[in-house]
């Protein structure tokens, strides 16, 4: 077997686990707003155990209701009350030999909370007696073990750093309040049980823990008894936590090698998306490997990598529109490149089979056209490249990992036995001649150009981003500064002064928290020049006339090079009559991945 330390059995504490993989703590927002389970809940965990992950552990539940209550759907973890269906849910995790934990979460004084110096040693008793009280409610529920959570700022790290801890009595022992909570559930649950810890290695922020600071925490912590340790990130901006795309594989790795080896198991975590990565860390930087957002994207990650069909795992781009629903919106999860997270549909074999002509090949026709074979249709696909406007999405710096969905659809589509691959429909007779039962009209979009100039030194960002035109060395300025407007002025910044000019208050807008944060301060880097609420009148020669909005009057910017990123409009080459059609995609509206992929599985589920 090639990556034989994935799948080597380990044990935490007495329990066995069949693989070194662990599925984390994710928010997902499944459940109600009492914080009881929904199916939606339990089957999201399901499905993750039955792609044959080693350990599921489940999201920071409520276990101080409400006081420490962390999210609007936070799962109560805090009366028997809720213990018969916890029991029900164990049990179905179970079913899949995958084992299951639950991290035991307080956010301490980040809501409506708690300034660490101003507990009480009463307050600070009674919260050690909650988290006991809650392991134990986890054993009788059946869980195989627990997760203390003491990294991401929460009330543990707080304890831990000495950005929060100023305390001058005995917890002034920054290491006293996890101990302790560990020797309360040892007491009461027994030396079996196993308690692990996900661990703020290092605070990101300066002053807090430091990474060689972190090492003796590890230390004393694994002495006390805790049964594995996942190195994480502690108190400083969520980016590094919550990482935007441009992050690189595995880079949160280098904390777990620094605690590495310990008596006890070591967890790596961190953007860890390909069975090479993870195999890699697992030779010398820790024992586990946590599988997140990828397991997200691909539930039967596991079994392809067993199969030899790694080229078929379906990875995680980093689009973060996870985030986005889970910490922007507040909105139960979603993925960008799985359409199931959240749904878990089950793909079944169409009743009747149907010749089905897809024209366009993004990521919607692509979609729908892998979903339909697997139903057992006749596929037809009409296109010119895999992947469509995906690949100029994948051109700006840190957006690479774009191209892992062109190579999976790529991959996939030739591993498909009923898929026929057609050059580029030029006329709809060309569809219409395979006697199609349905057509799907994937045909994307076209950029929108305000004024009908042809000149050699005015563009539109898809000519840029796919190379048809070279800048480099020059005056340029960009026009319209959404997603597409910021990212192909940073691309262009890299050779290039560069200007955008967008109408609104703000760039980016609608953008997800994070990536936005990491966009703007690149461009800062970059010494791109921001102007807003600058209307575009018109283009006279290498100049270029706009209202400034705030004040109503006209200025004039000089440019060598004019891109336009003023957005797409739907592009529907031809329609069909006598046939049933269907428009998805930016075709239909003009949005982002995450629409026309969700578009493509739902229209192919419905035929």
């Amino acid at each position: 077997m090639k990556y034989k330390k994935i799948f080597k059995p380990i044990r935490i504490g007495k329990v066995e686990l069949r693989n070194r993989l662990i599925f984390p703590p994710i928010s997902t927002n499944f459940a109600d707003q009492n914080g009881k389970l929904t199916e939606r809940f339990v089957k999201h965990y399901v499905r993750r155990a039955k792609g044959e992950i080693g350990l599921t552990i489940v999201e920071n539940v409520t276990i101080d209701y409400p006081y420490g209550k962390k999210g609007t759907y936070s799962p109560r973890f805090d009366s028997e009350e809720f213990l018969s269906d916890w029991k029900d849910f164990t049990k179905a995790i179970h079913e899949y030999d995958s084992k299951v934990s639950v991290e035991l979460t307080h956010p301490g004084f980040i809501e409506k909370g708690i300034g660490v110096d101003d507990l009480s040693e009463k307050k600070i008793l009674e919260l050690i007696n909650i988290y006991t009280k809650a392991a134990l409610l986890a054993k009788k529920a059946g869980f195989d073990m627990v997760e203390i959570q003491g990294a991401h700022g929460l009330l543990v790290n707080q304890f831990l750093s000495p950005l929060t801890n100023h305390r001058t009595d005995r917890w002034g022992n920054r290491t006293l309040f996890p101990v302790e909570i560990l020797k309360e559930i040892k007491k009461f649950c027994g030396d079996d049980f196993p308690v692990t810890i996900r661990l703020a290695v290092k605070d990101t922020e300066e002053g807090g823990i430091t990474i060689e600071e972190g090492n003796v925490i590890a230390d004393i912590l694994a002495k006390a008894g805790y049964d594995m340790i996942q190195a994480d990130i502690g108190i400083g901006p969520k980016e590094y936590r919550l990482e935007p795309i441009s992050f690189p594989e595995g880079w949160r790795a280098y904390l777990a090698e620094a605690i590495y080896p310990k008596p006890v198991p070591i967890a790596a975590v961190g953007v860890i998306r390909s069975p090479e990565v993870a195999e890699h860390i697992l030779e010398n930087q820790a024992d586990m490997v946590v599988l997140g957002r990828a397991y997200l994207a691909d539930p039967d990650w596991l079994k392809k990598v067993k199969e030899n069909k790694v080229n078929l795992i379906r990875k995680c781009i980093g689009c973060s529109e996870c985030i986005k629903a889970r910490h922007d919106k507040d909105t139960a999860i979603c993925c960008g490149v799985n359409p199931n997270v959240g749904n878990e549909v089950e793909v079944k074999e169409a009743e009747v089979k149907k010749r089905i002509a897809i024209i366009g090949c993004g990521p919607a026709g692509l979609e729908s056209a892998l979903v339909s074979a697997l139903r057992g249709h006749e596929v037809h696909i009409f296109c010119e490249k895999f992947g469509g406007q995906l690949h100029e999405a994948a051109v700006p710096p840190g957006k690479d990992k774009i191209n892992w969905l062109i190579e999976f659809f790529e991959n996939s589509i030739k591993d498909t036995k009923n898929i026929t691959v057609h050059p580029k429909a030029t006329s709809k007779d060309e569809v219409t001649k395979i006697n199609p039962d349905a057509v799907i009209i994937a045909t994307g979009s076209r950029p929108n150009i305000p004024f009908s100039i042809e000149s050699e030194y005015i563009h539109t960002y898809d000519e840029i981003l796919n190379r048809k035109v070279t800048v480099k060395n020059k005056n340029v300025i960009v026009c319209g500064g959404g997603l597409v407007g910021c990212e192909t002025a940073h691309f262009l910044s890299e050779d290039n002064s560069v200007t955008i000019i967008e109408m609104l208050d703000d760039i980016a807008p609608g953008t997800e928290t994070l990536s936005r944060k990491v966009l703007l301060q690149e461009l800062k880097e970059n010494k791109v020049r921001i102007l807003v609420k600058h209307k575009i009148e018109k283009v006279e020669g290498h100049k270029l006339i706009v209202e400034y909005l705030e004040e109503g009057n006209c200025k004039t910017f000089e440019f060598d090079e004019l891109v336009f990123a003023l957005g797409n409009e739907p592009y529907i080459p031809f329609k069909f009559e006598g046939v049933p059609s269907y428009v998805i995609g930016d075709a239909k509206n003009v949005h982002c991945i995450i629409d026309a992929i969700h578009e493509g599985f739902n229209i192919a589920i419905k035929l």
